[in-house]
């Protein structure tokens, strides 16, 4: 054991070597928790306990194991995290950022550089599945309580499962029903009067035929943030969600699972905090706000980022439904059809006060005369939408179990069912001026067929196995879009199709795209503790449709094309002993070329300095199109097109050190390194970037987190006591024309199982320890706006914890 050990250490040194003198990259992947030493074991056994079974190629395989960089957590990982929702995950996950896209519950996940667009409706670089059904592009934040594993996959994704992805895949497992009554309800407590009550029961209907789950969690938490204008306190929290799932094992060799989910919550929404305005040129001087502007940043300076003054009654309003049932049969001992079908129903209506400032008065410098009120910019997303999904699998053995195979099909179609759109005002004058609502109903729907080998070369050299996928993607989107005549979501779907008088310039577009994607890759098995691999992938996302009808200079920019990457990743898996120390140790470097790369441009408002330049010409920027009329402007400001060609390299890298059973340290690590190759949009439109290339949103370029485990010296008859801490830091990251700074949090937690050998649990946990304020993304980042406004991230919250467990 101890010479195949030194082996292991000897060969992952030459490699890493190797790796930071070609490319100076390495990749993430997960924790485990530790067990008891056993002598006969191998390195990995040593120190890791059980093995960590990962589903990231659509088959149960060790962590260890894996030909893609994953980082997976189980269900006491999330606990002792004190993970509570999806932006929880990025404080144990370097590489990956997660903001909300204009309310909070619109999460935006963002791996090696790709992410969905800041605004406008854009396929999502990153998608999150739940209980494998992908989640709807808008609303796609998940609860997570009463889960069993979720698992974050880097890189292309797309070749076994799902939707096309060019950045990752984030996936959600809830527990599944088993045949032993058991259960546990969590009570727990904090500041801002936080209060969650959380359960699940387990119920055997009938032994090894039927068994029954149901959880439940109910959130409510005041406000962070202290609102001194119209409306609510901001940051809080008030939602109820249910879930039920019934496992169906009539017959040896069949197995059906229905999972039933509802989900509510009605809150005030995040704090748009204002934190810069510029000086100009730009709207605010074209419309004599400036000097009003920068008054009230100055105040917003001096009470701190955790009181606004609001001009709009803010609200967060979100409900969804799903159903999932994945039925697997099993044929015989080398064929198996597993059938995934979901449906969600998601219905998101937010609207906040997006710029962060209250209503202005006019200095008369401008356009607007003196003394006239006036909104910067506001926001309101609503959309009611429905989405179906079924996924076909066939895998199974061949050549005497050396060959596995899986070939599939995937379908989605999400469908518009109530209003949707938005209603930004932009510059208007409140109760003299306003701004319509703008529909877009989107209809989506994505076809795609799929296949993959796995073929052992063990006659070349024992555990070298090859890895082959391919898959050819049907994309049709269309948009039925058109102006209001109110500033109220209140046209069907159906109305904007038939062009009622209560819609304006309605119009129908449709775009289509179809590509091949692939994989191809070699892993290694060299001995239990070791695993090599190289990959190649072909991602793609699908193009889109910009709203509303466009027209002058912008009506070739109605739909925008498929991105394209094409990626190379090389990786390392390595468990060994120093001494009386245990190391785990994996890394990655990467590459990726991505073509036709999909971009926001923002700014693009008519104001009202449109027409007053020389002999009635327009000034720059005050009108996008050309034609002063604000009405066809893009929806938000926001255009979404083809900017050209980028490369993203990076490296990421995890270790884990265990000089005990009782203690073990964490540390993990991202560098990313951006490039702009290529530039391709029209003069006009580059004008309103902050620089001729490229731009990179929501993108930090060093994320870096650390941990500490610890079980406490304490004898068992008093229960078992352990300490945790997590570091996580994010370097700057642009967000549109704003730059968002660096920080860094600590989250530290105290947990106390099994008190005095009872079955109850408690924790003490704090967040934010040293109560940073941060931004944790922009919400209005135009220069040609003149403001930036943001959303803070949490401010220190601490609580306490009781958890009763029953059954087994």
């Amino acid at each position: 054991m101890r010479i195949r050990t030194l082996s292991t250490r000897t060969v992952v040194s030459v490699l890493l070597s190797t790796t930071i003198a070609a490319q100076g990259a390495f990749a993430q992947d997960a924790t485990v928790d530790d067990q008891a030493r056993d002598d006969d074991s191998s390195a990995k056994e040593l120190g890791y306990g059980d093995e960590i079974v990962v589903t990231a190629r659509r088959t149960e395989e060790d962590i260890q194991s894996v030909p893609v960089s994953v980082t997976a957590f189980n269900a006491d990982t999330l606990r002792s995290a004190t993970i509570r929702d999806t932006q929880d995950l990025l404080v144990k996950t370097p590489g990956i950022f997660l903001a909300g896209s204009g309310g909070r519950e619109n999460t935006n996940f963002s791996i090696r550089g790709q992410s969905k667009a800041l605004a406008g409706n854009s396929a999502p670089g990153v998608i999150s599945y739940f209980a494998e059904v992908p989640a709807p592009t808008l609303g796609s934040s998940i609860p997570t309580y009463d889960l069993s594993s979720v698992q974050v996959l880097k890189g292309p994704q797309g070749t076994l499962f799902g939707r096309n992805t060019t950045g990752g895949a984030i996936l959600y497992y809830p527990t599944a029903p088993n045949y032993d009554i058991g259960g546990y309800v969590t009570a727990t407590y904090g500041n801002y009067d936080s209060r969650i009550l959380e359960g699940a029961l387990n119920i055997p209907v009938v032994a090894d035929i039927a068994a029954l789950r149901v959880a439940g969690q109910y959130q409510k938490r005041d406000g962070w943030t202290k609102n001194i204008g119209i409306g609510d306190d901001a940051d809080d929290l008030n939602s109820r969600a249910f879930r039920a799932s019934l496992l169906l094992e009539p017959f040896d060799g069949f197995s059906n699972t229905t999972i039933f989910d509802y989900y509510r919550n009605r809150s005030t929404g995040g704090a748009s905090v204002l934190y810069n305005v510029l000086d100009g040129p730009n709207a605010l001087t074209a419309t004599g706000t400036l000097a009003a502007a920068q008054e009230q940043l100055a105040l917003q300076e001096a009470r701190g980022p955790r009181v606004i003054n609001s001009d709009v009654d803010a609200f967060e309003r979100v409900k969804r439904i799903g159903v999932t049932n994945r039925t697997e049969v099993e044929f015989g001992p080398d064929v198996s059809f597993v059938n995934i079908f979901g449906y969600r129903s998601t219905d998101v209506d937010y609207f906040s006060s997006v710029d962060g400032l209250p209503t202005l008065i006019s200095d008369g410098s401008g356009a607007i005369p003196a003394g006239l009120p006036v909104t910067v910019v506001g926001g309101r997303q609503t959309s009611d939408v429905e989405q179906f999904s079924n996924e076909v699998q066939f895998k199974g053995k061949l050549i005497d179990d050396r060959l596995d195979w899986l070939v599939g099909g995937f379908y989605l179609k999400s469908k518009p069912v109530g209003p949707s759109g938005s209603y930004i005002p932009v510059f208007i004058l409140p109760g003299i001026t306003d701004a319509p609502f703008n529909y877009s109903f989107y209809t989506e729907e994505s076809k795609a067929l799929f296949a993959n080998l796995g073929l052992s070369l063990d006659g070349v050299t024992d555990g070298l196995r090859l890895n082959a996928g391919f898959r050819y993607t049907w994309d049709d989107i269309e948009a039925c879009v058109g102006g209001g005549t109110t500033n109220q979501p209140e046209v069907s779907p159906a109305e904007c199709r038939t062009g009622t008088s209560d819609i304006v310039n309605s119009s129908i577009n449709k775009t289509s795209s179809k590509a091949p994607t692939w994989t191809l890759g070699l892993d290694w098995q060299i001995d239990p503790d070791l695993f090599l691999y190289v990959v190649t992938r072909r991602g793609y996302r699908a193009g889109g449709i910009n709203t509303p009808t466009l027209a002058g200079l912008l009506t070739p920019y109605q739909s925008f094309a498929p991105e394209k990457v094409t990626d190379l990743e090389a990786g390392v898996r390595s468990d060994f002993e120093a001494g009386n120390l245990r190391v785990r140790l994996n890394a990655s470097p990467f590459i990726g070329w991505y073509d036709n790369v999909q971009v926001p441009i923002s700014g693009l408002n008519t104001n009202a300095a449109c027409g007053t330049g020389p002999g009635g010409t327009n000034p720059p920027f005050s009108s996008p199109d050309g034609d002063c009329d604000a009405s066809n402007d893009p929806s938000g400001g926001t255009l979404l097109v083809n900017a050209g060609k980028t490369r993203v390299a990076g490296i990421d890298l995890s270790a884990r050190a265990a000089p005990s059973r009782s203690l073990s340290f964490d540390i993990g690590a991202t560098f990313l390194d951006l490039k702009s190759r290529s530039l391709t949009v029209e003069p006009f439109l580059a004008a309103y970037l902050a620089t001729p290339e490229v731009p990179f949103n929501l993108v930090p370029t060093t994320t870096v987190t650390a941990g500490l485990d610890w079980t406490l010296p304490v004898p068992d008859a008093f229960g078992t006591f352990k300490l945790g801490a997590d570091y996580y830091h994010s370097s700057k990251v642009s967000s549109s024309d704003a730059i968002l700074p660096a920080y860094d949090l600590v989250n530290a937690r105290l947990d106390v199982e099994r008190i005095a050998g009872s079955s109850i649990d408690a924790a003490f946990f704090m967040r934010n320890v040293f109560d940073k304020d941060y931004l944790a993304s922009s919400n209005v980042g135009s220069n040609a706006l003149g403001i930036n406004s943001g959303f803070y991230g949490a401010p220190r919250t601490y609580g306490v914890e009781l958890r009763v467990s029953f059954g087994n």
